[in-house]
């Protein structure tokens, strides 16, 4: 694995986006596909509102009856009647008249407005009213929250809690979304024997099913080219993500097994962390491999495998965040390559200072979790002096 096979990693997204997968999906609750990815575009089929309705508890009445209202001159109605949200009746409502209502409940024919229980008071069959009111004060419009042919969700987005109370306020109760599962496994004679833990893989599924993916752990295989093919074969998610054995080491097996049985299509990465990251096929099916070192199995999992698997089944990717603050300590970077520096800040504003915590070390799982943020630094820059303005991305976990 030489250097000169390693490429960029505009260039690697570019090789990569040429894969084309099959799309399946499937029919959920919209409480069940909550973190998942909606396979269409949803749109409201009525409008919510569905009618105006009161937006608290009060009196409906005509605004126009109330124009000349105070404390020491109140406007006289007659009360007529309580709706509730469960009420079926059509009450109508005349010139002078009033209906005692309760928030949700739907506005009478002949109202348009609802004063306040504490701007009125009531006394037998009378209601008086102290303030004048507008007409639609205090009621909310039909279709005012979404109307009908609203899109409620588009192709791609990730279904958020908020969409399931718009979808069920709408009248919809299933939606189908996108299934997109990753099988993962790790590679290591150290990892079986327990001289070191295999905390990666878990790292690295935990990622992605936050990400809104399914995912499934196999363990961990010896460096043994036979058990690794068997590993790989077992695998029956739709892509296949493997930690460890990815280097130029003799204990690397698993880009021969690859390179026997499919094809790479990029091998080796001008980033730091995670240059060792890779991606080709195996039995048509994409396979990622990825450092088994934490750190850069993140940066590879973020920058490449996310980047891919969002291109490929045209995910809407979250608004990345991003922050300035002035540089603390200088950052040498090695030419040619894309680096990724964990820093944490301190202050706010124009005062908030970025302090490097790590720039190597990609097995240091304490710096992930100091951390607050990434400062990418370019391969055609050498380094950003001390004291220069920045610009980091903020870590979300």
């Amino acid at each position: 694995m030489e250097l000169k096979s390693f490429i960029g990693l505009d260039e690697a997204i570019r090789k990569g986006m040429k894969y084309k997968p099959r799309y399946k999906s499937e029919r959920v609750s919209v409480s069940a596909a909550v973190g998942r990815y909606s396979a269409e575009d949803v749109v409201s089929p009525s409008d919510f509102p569905r009618f105006d309705r009161s937006a608290m508890d009060g009196y409906a009445l005509r605004s126009e009856d109330t124009i000349s209202s105070s404390k020491t001159n109140p406007s006289i109605f007659r009360l007529k009647g309580k709706l509730f949200p469960s009420s079926s009746e059509a009450l109508e409502v005349e010139k002078g008249e009033a209906v005692k209502i309760m928030t949700g409940s739907m506005i009478p024919n002949g109202t348009d407005s609802v004063v306040m229980l504490e701007d009125s008071s009531e006394k037998g069959n009378e209601l008086r009213v102290y303030v004048p009111v507008r007409k639609f004060q205090n009621v909310s419009r039909r279709g005012e929250d979404i109307r009908k042919g609203f899109r409620i969700l588009g192709r791609g987005e990730l279904v958020e809690p908020p969409h399931v109370a718009a979808l069920l306020e709408c009248g919809i109760e299933e939606v189908n979304v996108l299934s997109i599962s990753i099988g993962i496994f790790s590679t290591g004679d150290e990892l079986v024997s327990g001289t070191v833990r295999n905390s990666t893989q878990p790292f690295i599924q935990a990622y992605f099913r936050k990400k809104g993916f399914e995912t499934v752990g196999y363990g961990v295989v010896s460096d043994n080219e036979e058990l690794i093919e068997k590993a790989l074969n077992r695998v029956e998610e739709d892509l296949i993500i493997v930690t460890g054995g990815t280097g130029p080491g003799e204990m690397d097996l698993l880009p021969a097994v690859i390179e026997r049985k499919g094809r790479f299509v990029f091998r080796g990465l001008r980033i730091r962390p995670g240059r060792t990251t890779s991606f080709g096929f195996y039995n048509r099916k994409p396979v990622f491999m990825v450092s088994g070192l934490p750190v850069a199995a993140l940066i590879a999992s973020e920058n490449v495998i996310l980047k891919l698997i969002c291109e490929w089944y045209k995910l809407i990717q979250e608004t990345k965040e991003f922050r300035t603050g002035i540089l603390a300590r200088s950052i040498v970077n090695t030419l040619g390559f894309r680096s990724f520096v964990r820093v944490k800040t301190e202050g706010s504003g124009e005062l908030t200072r970025v302090i490097p915590t790590r720039v190597t070390g990609s097995g240091v799982i304490y710096s992930l979790i100091d951390a607050d943020g990434i400062l990418v630094i370019d391969e055609n820059s050498e380094g950003i002096e001390e004291g220069e303005t920045v610009r980091i991305e903020v870590l979300r976990w």
